[in-house]
């Protein structure tokens, strides 16, 4: 069930005010026994998507919209984001080589290494949205190579 849905200008000041919403949901989450650390995470996955939609789906002068669903259930949050840019390659990001500052492809290694599931679907060209969507199971750590592509 959707907990919040909300469309944004894909614009970083809208990034910091949507994520301040997530954060609170996961600072209640770990009040109520859910791991340390969660509501970091889960921001910094979300932080991290919201700026790869700003610097690469739309042109600078013509920003898109950027629709945010935050869903939770007893046992995982899922972030969804939805926009209608320019579609990308997901599986074809590889994992940087953390022994040099990388150029590219942090924010998704980030983004991997943070949620339990990551999930991208392209947009069909008529109407449907790329979608990104982002779980974490609650009570447990992120699981290293449990990411897919759908």
């Amino acid at each position: 069930m959707d907990l919040l849905s909300i469309a944004v200008p894909c614009d970083l000041r809208f990034r910091d005010a949507v994520g301040a919403l997530i954060q609170q949901v996961c600072q209640r989450l770990e009040q109520e026994g859910a791991e340390s650390g969660l509501g970091y995470q889960v921001v910094s996955a979300f932080n991290e998507a919201f700026n790869n939609l700003v610097q690469y789906a739309y042109e600078p002068a013509q920003p898109g919209v950027v629709e945010v669903h935050l869903e939770l259930t007893p046992t995982q949050i899922a972030v969804e984001l939805r926009d209608t840019g320019r579609t990308y390659d997901f599986q074809a990001v590889e994992s940087p080589d953390l022994t040099e500052l990388p150029e590219s492809g942090l924010g998704i290694f980030i983004i991997r290494s943070f949620m339990t599931d990551v999930i991208y679907r392209p947009g069909t060209g008529d109407g449907q949205p790329n979608q990104l969507r982002m779980i974490r199971t609650l009570g447990g750590h992120a699981a290293q190579g449990a990411n897919s592509d759908a």
